[in-house]
C-alpha cells in the first residue's frame, strides 16, 4: 500500500507544478499531498513491534496531522 501511495504522490506532485492550474488547484493539490505524506509518515514506524514513548509521541502527532487534512478527500 505504502509503495502505491509514493508512486500515485510522485504523479500529483508533477502535475501540481503545471502552469495551467488555478491557485485553488495548486493549493488543493499541496493539501491532498500534505494529508498522504502524513498518513505514510504515521503508517510506517505503526509496523514496527516495539515502541517508545517517543515513537509514540511522534505516531500521535502524525495522526493529528492526517486528522486535520483529511477533509481534502
Amino acid at each position: 500500500m505504502i509503495r502505491t501511495l509514493l508512486v500515485n504522490c510522485a504523479t500529483i506532485n508533477e502535475s501540481s507544478q503545471d502552469a495551467r492550474k488555478t491557485a485553488a488547484e495548486t493549493a488543493s493539490d499541496e493539501i491532498v499531498m500534505g494529508a498522504v505524506q502524513a498518513l505514510c509518515d504515521f503508517s510506517l514506524p505503526v509496523s514496527q513491534q516495539n515502541h517508545s514513548d517517543l515513537s509514540l509521541t511522534a505516531q500521535n502527532d502524525e495522526l493529528k496531522r492526517f486528522h486535520k487534512k483529511k477533509g481534502a478527500f
